[in-house]
């Protein structure tokens, strides 16, 4: 009878080793799916922070060139706030914001130097002193309406309209 007793305690030893089993894969589902869910939503996140980003610095540029008595183009000076990797590159970001002149519109808007994909790109340059590849973004120029497109797969995109200084956020998860 003892090999029968101890027979039925390792079953249930293996029983209750199973059921442990399946709970802790169906919570690690559980928690995985809800990680991965959110992953497309930081990159939203990201854009969405760089749309805001964009919008004050705009309103910033305007202002300047307001209180420099509109001129056709201002020098922006962002070496000193510059983050991240525009640091490891000190002297490089030095002499583009020698150059950092932005032409201005009549209405106090940015404008394009080139107007092509490289404009809208060296205009994002400009004003946001960070690079593209930071949030991934693919760069469409819109000839006809003169707008640039900063557009990532997953989360969507910002259009700036540089005639009346519009900035779009689109979201793809809208």
């Amino acid at each position: 009878m003892r090999k029968q007793q101890k027979s039925d305690s390792d079953l249930l030893k293996t029983y209750a080793r199973i059921i442990t089993l399946i709970l802790v894969s169906v919570i690690m589902a559980i928690i995985g799916t809800k990680h991965f869910s959110s992953v497309d939503n930081i990159g939203t996140k990201s854009l969405e922070l760089e749309h805001s980003r964009l919008l004050y610095v705009l309103a910033m540029v305007k202002s300047q060139w307001l209180s420099q008595g509109q001129p056709g183009s201002l020098k922006l000076n962002w070496e000193d706030t510059g983050h991240g990797s525009a640091n490891k590159q000190r002297e490089v970001d030095n002499i583009r914001a020698s150059k950092n002149i932005v032409k201005m519109s009549d209405e106090g808007w940015p404008l394009l130097n080139k107007d092509s994909v490289e404009g809208c790109k060296e205009l994002w340059h400009q004003l946001m002193a960070s690079d593209l590849h930071d949030i991934k973004a693919e760069v469409i120029y819109q000839t006809k309406t003169k707008i640039c497109r900063f557009a990532t797969e997953q989360s969507g995109s910002i259009s700036y309209q540089t005639s009346s200084g519009r900035v779009i956020f689109f979201d793809n998860n809208s």
